[in-house]
């Protein structure tokens, strides 16, 4: 029995044991988490470093670095809290770099300081005082002068390199700060319009520019323009949207016209005479009738004895084309003519 209870005793002792081990190997791996999380922060940061510093790398491979190579070479969150120096070739660029971890209670933030020394094609990394990131003036954004100035010059690297396609997908657009509003190809010349991102101190104001490509012979040029200029190719392709959606419509109506006026050769014109003219089946995206879909449906008609006034919504003939408007058909009976005018879209919307 002394052995039996020795053993239980002992399997007691192991168990109690263990768990004091846990319980220590917990308190330990709490206690040093902090700075493992901090670590895996720190490495995050790092990561974003090498990374910018690659960018650069790249960017200054030519020799030369642009503005704008810097804008896309450093991470948007950060570029506020960037600062570039030129001396001749050599361009000094200092940003604070911010790298996150995981956390007990919420993600670990760490933060450095770091100087890019540039003299292409060279660019080297240094970690610096975080004092030296705090305590410089911050400048957000360049004068759009400036970077329209970039802009060209990437247009003309592409275009050379390239042709107008080049130049219409060229990196330059994806630049932080530089939003493409426009853009359209006329036979050898791409025209471009970009709202700049502000000027410094006043990082909400956008000014507009024009791009122009040219093909032959090779040229880039750049104009500012008033505020709304940006929206002239969108307001362009809205007004050729609008005639031809007009067109289509008015087609439509000339063969309801048609119809109508057939109907009412004799120099009559029944319910049943007009119903059958407005009825002209739409096709199909087979380019097939579509009977159960036609182009016209009356909303009201008016009769005298010298005429009948229908207003009708009338659709585009073709069916994939979502087009619909409001005409107006008058038959003069003792001419046995017919007339048709655009009304708007009111009828499509009856009042309630």
């Amino acid at each position: 029995m002394a052995m039996r209870g020795g053993c239980v005793l002992q399997g007691c002792l192991v168990v109690l044991g263990g768990a004091l081990a846990l319980v220590l190997g917990g308190m330990v791996w709490l206690g040093t988490a902090s700075g493992r999380d901090e670590g895996k922060a720190r490495d995050s940061m790092k990561r974003s470093v090498d990374a910018a510093r690659i960018r650069l790398t790249q960017a200054a491979a030519d020799g030369t670095l642009l503005g704008t190579e810097i804008d896309r070479a450093l991470s948007p969150l950060n570029r506020s809290n960037a600062q570039v120096r030129r001396t001749g070739q050599q361009v000094t660029v200092t940003q604070q770099f911010r790298g996150l971890g995981p956390g007990l209670m919420a993600a670990t933030e760490v933060s450095g300081c770091y100087r890019f020394d540039i003299e292409p094609p060279s660019v080297t990394a240094h970690e610096i005082s975080e004092k030296v990131c705090r305590d410089r003036p911050i400048l957000p954004y360049r004068p759009t002068a400036d970077v329209a100035a970039d802009v060209v010059t990437e247009l003309r690297s592409a275009l050379s390199a390239g042709d107008l396609m080049a130049a219409q997908n060229a990196e330059v657009w994806r630049t932080y700060g530089i939003n493409v509003a426009g853009q359209e190809t006329k036979g050898e010349q791409l025209v471009v319009l970009a709202m700049l991102l502000g000027k410094p101190g006043a990082p909400l104001e956008r000014d507009c520019y024009e791009f122009r490509v040219r093909e032959h012979p090779r040229s880039v040029s750049a104009r500012k323009l008033k505020p709304d200029g940006c929206s002239r190719i969108e307001r362009e392709r809205e007004a050729r949207d609008k005639a031809d959606q007009r067109a289509e419509l008015d087609a439509s109506a000339r063969k309801i016209e048609g119809r109508i006026e057939r109907a009412a050769d004799d120099g009559t014109l029944s319910d049943a005479e007009l119903k059958r003219a407005l009825a002209l089946p739409r096709t199909d995206s087979m380019g097939l009738p579509a009977p159960r879909d036609p182009v016209a449906a009356a909303v009201t008609t008016r009769r005298s004895a010298s005429d009948v006034v229908v207003l009708a919504k009338v659709s585009a003939l073709d069916e994939t084309h979502w087009n619909d408007g409001c005409y107006e058909f008058r038959a003069h009976l003792a001419t046995q003519s017919v007339t048709h005018r655009a009304t708007g879209t009111d009828c499509l919307y009856p009042a309630r």
